[in-house]
């Protein structure tokens, strides 16, 4: 009867060490990244500027369709549903409120986030993969290059920045699209409450907000390059780590999502 027990607990064990392992590796590999490229000030260098630019560009302005999108068909579905709800039954206050907390601080981070990681983070798991599989890392680092400076931490800080903006632009349009379209379809009286949104509006709210989408992004970045990076020598790790990647990304944005949610309660 003690098999069993033993076979679980050494499974759980072993499950729970592989996690710890994968925490503590990706941690590790996240600060020294930027450690070391904010110690070397290479911010304002043009071979860590550039690339810096070019991921913001691809990552967040090449995104803005998408978002759009999306935003505008959240804030039909979500923000002009529910105002036509609220008025229906009253209570503008709360609808207000509900429409800040749900769609200001979870949906916009949230969207921002899946449309990051689809895009950006996939490609640039598979870009370095490929440098990686290709030699063209190794060949970087003979010639005394550190790939932090313009491989890793441009992309991990480009993709953070890229998801404070799309998560902000999303929750504009999504709301003020919204409140346009009620505005539109049931009364003028709606556009009032683009000013009662920016009245619920206080500081520890902003700062949850700013700090959840840069945790995201920086998130988002830093394991993408982790698992790009982990690709070896065979073509079928490739595509292994990048669905790796792709899937810890998930989880890691929605389980700090949750962390967050709670902390601000």
């Amino acid at each position: 009867m003690r098999q069993p027990f033993s076979f679980l607990f050494g499974l759980t064990g072993h499950f729970t060490l592989r996690i710890l392992s994968y925490l503590f590796d990706l941690a590790a590999f996240t600060i020294k990244a930027l450690a070391g490229w904010f110690r070397r000030s290479r911010f304002f260098e043009q071979r860590t500027y550039s690339p810096l630019v070019a991921q913001i560009i691809f990552t967040g302005v090449d995104a803005l369709p998408a978002i759009t999108l999306l935003a505008l068909i959240t804030g039909f579905i979500i923000t002009f549903r529910l105002i036509a709800i609220f008025d229906a039954v009253g209570g503008t206050s709360s609808m207000i409120t509900i429409l800040t907390e749900l769609v200001g601080l979870e949906l916009g981070p949230l969207i921002a986030a899946i449309i990051l990681i689809s895009r950006s983070g996939s490609a640039i798991a598979v870009d370095i993969g490929n440098m990686k599989l290709h030699g063209e890392i190794e060949a970087l680092e003979l010639l005394g290059i550190n790939i932090d400076d313009i491989l890793t931490t441009p992309r991990m800080i480009g993709t953070a920045v890229s998801q404070l903006v799309l998560a902000v632009y999303f929750t504009i349009i999504a709301l003020a699209g919204g409140i346009t379209i009620s505005a539109i379809l049931l009364s003028v009286n709606y556009f009032k409450y683009l000013g009662d949104l920016l009245a619920t509006l206080h500081p520890m709210m902003v700062v949850a907000f700013l700090f959840k989408n840069l945790l995201f992004g920086l998130v988002i970045g830093a394991i993408s390059c982790f698992h790009g990076l982990m690709v070896d020598r065979s073509p079928t790790e490739l595509p292994q780590q990048t669905q790796r990647a792709i899937i810890h990304c998930l989880l890691f944005v929605f389980v700090l999502d949750g962390i967050v949610a709670t902390v601000a309660l």
